[in-house]
């Protein structure tokens, strides 16, 4: 039987072959989608053994990091809504949960510095970028499952030309993060190689910057590939679907009650990641707007203080929300684009990590 145009992998018969009907109740597909973000796979499993329960784990710490800036238990993060994506209150129970790891591999993996005191060793650094792309990878394989159910659903009252351009433009956005799941899974296989041998921190470059007391406003964590640094200089054309694209790790976090931004990425990127670097830290006035701008500008796994988000005007309110907005935008980065880091940010000193254990 022919499969359907839309590439579904469904018989045209069983698919668009008369699809053209009302979408009268949005509520089965809005529980749908929920299932499918709430997903639960241990993305350690291959690695070591699991427990049997899969749980909600943070990708940013809530008793260490969250309670940082939370105000009665809550603080502002992006929340997934049907058909909406908004910037709102979260409670810290939920924030940057996601269902990517066992109890067992949630409490071992990062337990070097969620229960131990914070001295940027080697193997506290490792695992909180560990941590970092796990979350990304977790999210765009949950990305790809919900944008499939899209193609399924969304398009059931719309016209056939209309139909063509929804499905050929969800097949393009399928195909991205297909790419990004294949990028980032080849640096998390890079990481858990480390897995077997008994010192296994040594494959990263980290940038630290210490911050002053009760900063940063924002906890922030993630893995992601850039092109372009600070200064808009390209770093690599992401446009080469066929080269392995080069990812940095950021985690700005809070750990026992002192404020980091770690910038992370391999060995053997070292020329990447240091044009980043240098690119931030090259004009000393401007660093804390430049690493402001970054978070806001690439990372969704963001959190900001109640208190601070909402002392805010509303003019820095639309400033912050067209950062927000980039990453559903088609525009390249610009260094026009770097803003005020409006009192989130303060930086005591940086330097290169380097290992004195």
């Amino acid at each position: 039987m022919k499969e359907c145009w839309c590439l579904s992998g469904l018989p045209f018969i069983e698919c668009h072959f008369n699809k053209k009907m009302s979408l009268k109740d949005e509520k089965p597909i809005h529980n749908k989608f929920k299932k499918i973000l709430s997903k639960q796979e241990c993305l350690h499993r291959n690695i070591s053994p699991c427990s049997d329960q899969v749980i909600k784990a943070h990708s940013i710490s809530k008793k260490i990091s969250l309670s940082a800036i939370c105000q009665n238990n809550h603080v502002y993060g992006f929340k997934f809504d049907f058909n909406d994506i908004k910037f709102r209150k979260i409670g810290i129970n939920d924030a940057s949960t996601f269902f990517g790891f066992c109890k067992k591999h949630d409490e071992s993996l990062f337990s070097s510095f969620e229960k131990k005191d914070f001295l940027k060793t080697n193997k506290q650094l490792f695992d909180l970028c560990y941590r970092a792309i796990c979350q990304e990878h977790y999210t765009m394989l949950r990305v790809i499952d919900y944008l499939k159910e899209i193609k399924k659903n969304i398009d059931k009252d719309y016209s056939f030309i209309g139909q063509i351009e929804f499905q050929a433009e969800i097949n393009s956005q399928i195909n991205f993060y297909k790419l990004g799941v294949r990028y980032s899974n080849y640096y998390k296989q890079q990481l858990e190689k480390k897995y077997y041998v008994s010192k296994h921190e040594d494959d990263l470059v980290h940038y630290i910057f210490e911050l002053k007391e009760n900063y940063p406003k924002f906890q922030s964590s993630s893995c992601f590939n850039l092109e372009y640094d600070m200064d808009g200089n390209q770093l690599q054309n992401l446009d080469r679907a066929e080269v392995q694209s080069k990812n940095i790790f950021i985690n700005c976090v809070s750990l026992q009650s002192k404020g980091y931004f770690i910038i992370s990425w391999f060995k053997e990127n070292n020329d990447f990641g240091k044009q980043i670097i240098s690119s931030i830290v090259s004009s000393p006035s401007s660093i804390e707007d430049k690493l402001f701008s970054l978070t806001f500008l690439y990372i969704f796994n963001t959190f900001v203080s109640p208190e601070w988000f909402e002392s805010l005007t509303e003019i820095q309110k639309i400033e912050l929300k067209k950062l927000q907005d980039f990453w559903n935008e088609q525009n390249k980065f610009s260094p026009s684009m770097i803003i005020s880091n409006m009192n989130s940010i303060r930086i005591k000193r940086h330097y290169f990590y380097k290992d004195t254990t």
